[in-house]
């Protein structure tokens, strides 16, 4: 289980690996078109956009598999030491719970897109594809705060 976890770990980074530099390379071109001709590609911006949504979404799972979100480390600290596993797994239950409410409403919202066959205006492809991004980043959080949780129940159930 652990090896499906390592290599699912890997696609995830090399899918924002991949993402970050069609971002970069597509807002560059595009800046330069601009800047030397008096051409504009319609299409970069919304490109960039899209990849940026992407990687927002799959950096978030990525930070929550990393432990590297932001906490209010202030108040940990007050906690006495027996105190503090608790209060992760809690944090922990309420990430997953507020994943799993997002990720109905997206799934809610992309089921319309679908039904109306929303495209985007420049790129002209299925609106759904770059809300794509929503569900699928709340589904991997999920994953990883499952992943978190069992880690923290390991954790406070030793101590």
């Amino acid at each position: 289980m652990k090896s499906l976890f390592k290599r699912f770990n890997s696609v995830e980074e090399v899918v924002l690996v991949v993402l970050f530099p069609i971002m970069v390379v597509t807002i560059f071109v595009a800046t330069m078109v601009r800047y030397l001709t008096t051409l504009s590609l319609v299409w970069a911006e919304e490109l960039a956009r899209y990849c940026m949504v992407w990687i927002g979404f799959l950096g978030a799972s990525l930070g929550i598999q990393k432990n590297a979100h932001i906490g209010v480390e202030a108040f940990v600290a007050q906690l006495p030491e027996r105190y503090k596993p608790y209060l992760s797994v809690f944090r922990t239950i309420v990430i997953i719970f507020f994943n799993i409410l997002i990720l109905i409403f997206s799934l809610q919202i992309i089921w319309s897109q679908i039904q109306t066959e929303q495209i985007s205006p420049a790129l002209r492809i299925p609106i759904g594809i770059a809300y794509g991004a929503i569900p699928v980043g709340m589904a991997l959080m999920i994953l990883r705060g499952v992943q978190r949780f069992k880690q923290n129940r390991g954790t406070s159930s030793a101590k």
